[in-house]
């Protein structure tokens, strides 16, 4: 279960020039605040690492080397999503390699938007951390095995008085139509049972990979984000639509062309 709170991305920079740190980074998307309580669940840790390629020329191969934090159990480790094709590549336990092979990136310079990757997964702290412990954690990206980049931590708090009703990371029952687009699409409910119940209040948005909200909203009903959306004048790239209800958060992923 990922019962995390999304009103708040929290990393603490360490030193990195401030364009590095705007483009590949580290961010733990929801309040990083968790409870002794919520550990004994089984809560997770949802974490989204941002890359860019800022070089002079198309990256053919990148790779993101993430160690895990001792406090971290690597059996729970998922891989949620990513921009891009990848090998998942493990030397086992806390160390974790995903290779983007013959990936293409542009560079930012000429890509904009399309020189932006992710990896977005979740995995579950060990259940005995005591209350003012955190848990910090980072990635390095290697591009074409020349220029290495390393993110800031991003930290997360244990603390006894964090509000523990939050809701559930949904499997994504949502599909957007067409995708890639050019910034006009329909966003489908795929459960037939649920898009006929209705009343299921929702609030919905979407963002760049930058974090940017460019398009939100609040329905009564979460059959009715089967409309149809029209972006203002979109930049070419990824995007992610979150769609969050009292029961879950579901976030799916699409590109916009030119």
């Amino acid at each position: 279960m990922l019962r995390l709170r999304f009103l708040l991305l929290l990393s603490v920079v360490t030193g990195m020039p401030a364009l590095l740190r705007a483009q590949n980074d580290k961010q733990v998307l929801g309040e990083p605040v968790i409870t002794p309580a919520e550990l004994l669940e089984g809560t997770s840790i949802l974490y989204l690492i941002r890359f860019q390629n800022t070089g002079q020329d198309t990256a053919q191969d990148i790779v993101i080397r993430d160690t895990l934090d001792p406090k971290l159990d690597p059996e729970t480790f998922v891989t949620l999503s990513t921009s891009h094709d990848f090998q998942l590549l493990g030397e086992g336990g806390s160390f974790i390699r995903w290779y983007f092979q013959d990936i293409l990136l542009p560079d930012s310079a000429s890509g904009g938007g399309n020189s932006i990757g992710y990896v977005l997964f979740s995995v579950s702290p060990r259940p005995f951390l005591a209350p003012g412990q955190t848990i910090l954690n980072h990635a390095c990206i290697s591009f074409d095995q020349s220029a290495v980049i390393c993110t800031n931590d991003a930290v997360v708090l244990i603390d006894d008085e964090a509000d523990t009703e939050e809701p559930d990371m949904a499997s994504g029952d949502l599909q957007i139509v067409p995708n890639p687009n050019y910034g006009q699409f329909e966003v489908r409910t795929l459960d037939e049972q649920e898009s006929a119940s209705g009343n299921r209040d929702a609030r919905w948005w979407i963002t760049d990979m930058n974090g940017k909200t460019v398009w939100n909203g609040i329905t009564d009903d979460l059959a009715a984000v089967n409309n149809r959306v029209m972006l203002e004048r979109p930049s070419p790239g990824l995007y992610l639509l979150w769609v969050r209800t009292k029961e879950s958060i579901q976030v799916e992923r699409f590109s916009v062309i030119h």
